[in-house]
């Protein structure tokens, strides 16, 4: 291979690059930069540099080297660039795919073995790290470009792959989860390649090295810096690792919401059902699915990876210089504080004591809102037989079960006699009203209090029927409607300030927030 010359490996590396999954654009740019060594220094210090045991500080010095002498440019953003088309090119030299050149440089050849391809779901935004201080998830750098116009991608949940699966040609999916047993799919990374530091087989502190030699930044900042505030279990994190995992050719988002699930019982329009032995895994956080080893899964994936009409035509992904500087939370509350934004517990007592608080405005909310005509002598009380809120007057019993995160409980595992239907807690909760000496002579109204990106089907339960869906969308218009009412009342601000993430059709909220964490951190930081 060393004694080829400039042009013949030149158009043997070409035939190469053609046999990969990358694009036209990355091919033509790769077919030059690969090579600037040679064309700037010589081909002895080309070749010393792809093939040496430390590549990644060589190659990098010599590069500096180089950049710095022949180059006006930010020499620290252009290192990147053609490290990762010498990384390409290392593999190139490493796989066993390639046939020597004959005598005629026209029958220069390439001759590759069938590739299996993979699919790798990637679960971003997950797990109690995330809730530990102001830490950012490292997954956060998947969706923006870093500085030297790249995407990398992270992949969950130590960074680190075995490096034989880049000889599969790979898809990344990455996906939040949205609901049970459903994930919301965020883009489509492709053009896959792994970086070498990334190998699961590396001692964590050799991948940091190669991490901090990438030189990648975000904004400015050094990525290595961006995470060293993040904390686990109450201390700063003291063992580094990889951040990135992968460089991507094009990160391609949805045009529209669309969502994968592997219960095809809640599979619709634009929900597509997967089909899996077992389930997505509950608790790991990558998925592999390759063609040969699980193909139905595979052919489930590619299917809507490989639809048009789902995905934008470009890569949208933006650096951080592209973007807007962050804005302050305009629903910030003391829920977000204490991080109890999704506590029903919390959500129960404030419909309480704002309920009480002004009984007028309650009882134009349950006209408005309830369709039902309530007296301002009504009482409250709360986990009555452990009803969220029970609010009766003397001709009205409106029983409210508000519910956020958790689903409807059953009382137990047996089904209604004549029916299919899942006795559960609003049964239960009807029956008492009903059948109660205090209550069964007045008009019952049973209501369940949800987020508008709940989707609950009151037809699997027993006595489902007997209940009526209220969103917070419609709870929160009215209070935002009559917040005169409420003038000088402590809190209320932070109770209808709280209640807004749950208005939502989709809960960005935790999505939302690495964002901002991310885009706060560089901000901070390049005015330091």
């Amino acid at each position: 291979m060393k004694a080829l010359s400039y042009e013949e490996l030149r158009a043997l590396y070409k035939k190469f690059l053609h046999s990969q999954d990358i694009s036209k654009a990355t091919i033509n740019t790769a077919y030059v930069d690969t090579f600037y060594l040679w064309r700037k220094g010589s081909k002895e210090l080309f070749w010393s540099a792809v093939t040496a045991t430390d590549f990644e500080n060589e190659a990098r010095n010599a590069l500096i080297k180089g950049l710095s002498e022949n180059s006006t440019g930010n020499v620290n953003s252009l290192v990147s660039g053609y490290m990762s088309h010498l990384r390409r090119f290392r593999l190139f030299l490493s796989s066993d795919e390639i046939i020597a050149p004959v005598e005629y440089k026209q029958q220069i050849t390439v001759k590759p073995k069938p590739a299996s391809r993979e699919i790798i779901i990637n679960k971003m935004y997950v797990g109690g790290y995330l809730s530990e201080g102001d830490n950012i998830g490292h997954e956060i750098i998947n969706l923006y470009k870093a500085d030297d116009g790249k995407n990398y991608i992270y992949l969950n949940s130590q960074g680190t792959i075995e490096l034989s699966r880049g000889e599969n040609s790979i898809t990344v999916l990455l996906v939040r989860k949205f609901a049970s047993k459903i994930y919301k799919v965020l883009a489509k990374a492709e053009g896959i390649m792994i970086l070498d530091f990334a190998d699961s087989k590396l001692p964590r502190k050799q991948r940091y090295k190669g991490q901090v030699a990438l030189g990648l930044t975000y904004g400015g900042v050094s990525l290595v810096d961006l995470f060293n505030e993040n904390s686990y279990r109450g201390s700063l994190e003291e063992e580094k690792n990889a951040y990135t995992t992968f460089v991507a050719d094009r990160v391609i988002k949805p045009k529209n919401q669309i969502y994968i699930t592997d219960d095809e019982s809640v599979s619709g329009d634009n929900t597509f059902f997967i089909r899996t032995n077992k389930g997505f895994g509950k608790q790991t956080l990558r998925e592999f699915y390759s063609e040969n080893e699980k193909p139905e899964s595979f052919t489930d994936l590619n299917q809507i990876i490989e639809n048009k009409e789902l995905w934008e035509e470009a890569n949208t992904t933006q650096a951080i210089s592209e973007l807007p500087e962050p804005q302050k939370d305009p629903y910030f509350n003391f829920l977000k504080i204490i991080r109890q934004e999704d506590n029903e517990l919390a959500f129960s007592n404030m419909f309480a004591y704002f309920f009480d608080i002004n009984r007028d405005a309650f009882s134009r909310f349950a006209q408005e809102v309830l369709s039902v005509d309530i007296q301002t002598d009504f009482t409250i009380e709360r986990e009555k037989k452990n009803i969220d809120l029970l609010i009766s007057d003397k001709n009205n019993a409106v029983v409210i079960e508000n519910k956020i995160k958790s689903s409807i409980n059953g009382i137990n595992e047996r089904h209604d006699i004549y029916s299919n239907q899942v006795q559960s807690q609003l049964k239960k909760y009807y029956q008492f009203v009903t059948t109660d000496d205090e209550y069964c002579k007045k008009t019952v109204s049973c209501f369940i209090f949800s987020p508008n990106y709940n989707r609950i089907d009151l037809s699997k339960f027993s006595c489902g029927e007997k209940y009526t869906v209220v969103y917070y969308r419609e709870i929160y218009n009215f209070f935002v409607e009559n917040r005169n009412c409420f003038d000088e009342v402590p809190y209320f601000e932070d109770f209808i300030n709280a209640m807004h993430k749950h208005t939502k059709d989709y809960d960005n909220e935790l999505e939302e927030e690495m964002q901002r964490r991310f885009q706060n951190t560089i901000y901070k930081a390049k005015k330091r």
